[in-house]
């Protein structure tokens, strides 16, 4: 296990991650970082570390479940698409065997 230091909101966190996955931890944690910050911003002064951080994974599990849940529905689609295509060309299979079958 390779171990690195983070920065979020100006405290250093150490932590451990599979070897070769340190330069995607840091770009993880920018991330968080900038989400933190934009959270800073709207709480104001008076929010306490601990309490951006809950607002900050809030806000990010709310986004990654729109995300989820607009996966799921392109899903769906395009599952109803394919099913429509392949639906459209056994009909189209029948026609020809049955045009074959008349010549």
């Amino acid at each position: 296990m390779a171990k690195i230091a983070i920065k979020l909101y100006g405290r250093e966190y150490f932590v451990s991650c599979d070897p070769g996955e340190e330069s995607r931890l840091q770009e993880v944690a920018k991330l968080v970082e900038g989400r933190m910050q934009k959270a800073a911003e709207r709480a104001g002064t008076t929010v306490t570390d601990p309490h951006l951080l809950v607002i900050t994974c809030l806000g990010l599990a709310d986004e990654l479940d729109d995300i989820r849940q607009n996966t799921d529905r392109i899903v769906r689609r395009d599952e109803d698409i394919m099913v429509a295509a392949v639906d459209h060309l056994r009909q189209r299979v029948a026609h020809i065997a049955s045009q074959v079958g008349r010549a």
